[in-house]
């Protein structure tokens, strides 16, 4: 496995080149552009629920990322071949986690559910994992790491609430909000064992690897969706939208993810999770013509001021993840 960091192979000196090569590569950079993939993936995922069942949703995405990512990176799937023979457990868990019950959970859930509460526990993952950290390995938080938790937080449900956070507490905790709980807590232990149980194969070979062992489990449940009456409403949006969710929201964003995290660790890299409502506001700006109120700029800064917080480097305390 190349052990190597983002932007490691970028010297102090080299000038302007270097210094931007250093700053695109970096893992916070990919993080944010994981987080960028996901933010439009809320917004074509809006789009396409009345065409596309959420089964076939999270199949499709995948089957799209694989037809493109697949043909460059099967020989090197080939000869790892006695590594993935070693590592099958693990390789099996990360596919269930990260791609098959992660992303049928939450399309099942969203047709259940109001974006506010879906919104609010994706945006939870971070305490889900500091919360696991603690209690699978008694790692501790550093208190920086836990303000920029809230500060974020709070950011998070500035935007979803529309500035009245009074709103919270009219939630209402149904099926498809323990859907997406679950969910999320798939998707931070997943995070939890990029760094704590690595592999040893590339980055872009194990990404093909889950990619396909994702699929073969999806495809019985997409089939009895099928069975069942589910069917896709195929036009150019619903065409577009799989294609963007197949190629960003999947490929791009778990390639830049993986890194991420595998270089920072969980703690720091679930914070960037806190993003994707910015870019969501973002793109339903741009692509749904929605207009920017107050409570988005408010949001939008707790959220960058909590993650810049919990990314310092203060005082370290007696067990860390290494990030």
């Amino acid at each position: 496995m190349d052990k190597s960091e983002p932007g490691a192979g970028a010297g102090a000196g080299g000038g302007p080149a270097a210094a931007l090569k250093r700053a695109v590569t970096s893992p916070y950079a990919l993080l944010v552009l994981a987080a960028l993939f996901w933010g439009g993936n809320w917004v074509a995922g809006r789009g396409l629920r009345g065409d596309v069942p959420p089964v076939a949703l999270a199949f499709w995405r995948w089957v799209v990322a694989a037809v493109v990512f697949l043909p460059f990176t099967l020989g090197d799937v080939i000869r790892a071949r006695g590594t993935i023979r070693r590592e099958w457990l693990r390789l099996v868990v990360y596919a269930l986690l990260g791609v098959t019950l992660f992303n049928a959970m939450v399309y099942w859930g969203l047709g259940r559910t109001p974006a506010i509460n879906g919104a609010l526990l994706n945006s939870a993952a971070p305490i889900f994992v500091f919360v696991t950290v603690w209690l699978a390995f008694g790692e501790r938080a550093r208190w920086l790491q836990m303000a920029g938790v809230c500060l974020s937080l709070a950011g998070v449900a500035t935007i979803v609430t529309r500035g009245d956070l009074a709103a919270l507490l009219r939630l209402e905790i149904g099926r498809g909000d323990l859907l997406i709980m679950v969910a999320v807590y798939f998707w931070g232990v997943y995070s939890i064992m990029l760094k704590r149980w690595p592999t040893a194969l590339s980055p872009t070979t194990f990404l093909a690897v889950i990619m396909i062992i994702g699929m073969v489990f999806l495809l019985p449940l997409f089939l009895w969706e099928r069975a069942a009456g589910g069917s896709v409403t195929v036009t150019a949006r619903s065409v577009a939208g799989i294609v963007y969710l197949g190629l960003f929201a999947s490929l791009g964003a778990y390639i830049c993810w993986n890194r991420g995290v595998q270089a920072v660790g969980a703690q720091r890299g679930s914070l960037f999770q806190h993003l994707i409502p910015v870019f969501t506001t973002i793109f339903a700006v741009i692509l749904l013509g929605e207009r920017i109120e107050p409570f988005h700029v408010i949001g939008i800064a707790l959220i960058l001021s909590g993650i810049y917080l919990a990314t310092r480097r203060g005082p370290a305390p007696a067990a860390t993840d290494g990030g």
